[in-house]
């Protein structure tokens, strides 16, 4: 076997899961990026002796590929992955009840994690894929520059307060009060943080794809075309989560990041 380790003290711990006679077993090289990428290869290595061994080399050219994206990357992609699991247990008759209670966001239900939740659901595969699409295309760009931990805490607190705008403002409109699900809302305040950071981002709206125009320009259309959705009680989208989680991702990157640096500089602080 091959393989090269990164500098360093964790480089003694690489090599002595490198040399382990499973892992050499495989016969693959490797540039191992991390302890963590270490570890995964000796797990599947010592995976049982059924696993045909193609199979574990076959994992393991994965693992690499993975282990080479950028942190904020995997998170991405991670985040793309639960929605794609999520989508596919609602296509599952049997779990459709817990789906239903679990996974759907109901303002008369009296649940709260909902709010969560519902942020993981679909209702069908092209609102899948256009939220993964803008998620992955936006999205890696604003967690590489926040960082992986950074990104998962602003990502899941936009879709819980675009779920929230949704569900406080449901009575003013008792007649639409209907279930909500989607990623929508945090898509959206993955928008507003990048239109913050790379407000001269070029993107395409899906509806005008030959007309790319500055993100700093088309974002603004996009919130007030939900501004007008939202007044008009429009039901075409989740008008009301779209325009909470774009205003929070622009809120979020002027006056919110200090207070996420003030937690870490704590958190490491109790940790010495």
């Amino acid at each position: 076997m091959f393989w090269s380790a990164p500098e360093g003290t964790e480089s003694d711990r690489v090599w002595n899961i490198m040399s382990d006679p499973r892992v050499q077993h495989l016969n693959m090289y490797h540039n191992v990026h991390s302890e963590a990428h270490a570890k995964m290869i000796r797990r599947i290595a010592h995976l049982p002796g059924w696993v045909p061994h193609e199979l574990k080399r076959t994992v393991v050219a994965f693992t690499d590929k993975w282990y080479k994206l950028s942190r904020g990357t995997r998170c991405v992609y991670t985040i793309a992955g639960l929605n794609v699991l999520v989508f596919g247990m609602w296509q599952m008759p049997r779990l459709l009840p817990f789906m239903a209670r679990r996974f759907l966001h109901d303002p008369r239900s009296g649940l709260s994690y909902t709010m969560l939740t519902s942020t993981f659901s679909h209702k069908d595969l092209w609102h899948l894929l256009f939220n993964s699409i803008a998620l992955v295309s936006f999205g890696t760009s604003v967690a590489n520059k926040m960082g992986a931990e950074h990104f998962t805490a602003f990502y899941l607190s936009a879709g819980v307060l675009s779920s929230l705008a949704s569900h406080l403002l449901a009575p003013l409109r008792p007649a639409l009060i209907l279930p909500s699900l989607g990623a929508s809302g945090a898509v959206y305040g993955v928008l507003g943080a990048m239109m913050m950071l790379f407000p001269h981002a070029q993107i395409a709206i899906i509806f005008l794809p030959f007309i790319p125009m500055s993100l700093s320009h088309a974002f603004p259309a996009l919130l007030a075309y939900d501004f007008a959705g939202a007044v008009l009680g429009w039901r075409t989208f989740g008008h009301v989560a779209h325009l909470a989680g774009g205003l929070y991702g622009i809120a979020y990157l002027e006056w919110g990041t200090q207070y996420w640096n003030r937690l870490v500089k704590f958190i490491d602080r109790r940790k010495n």
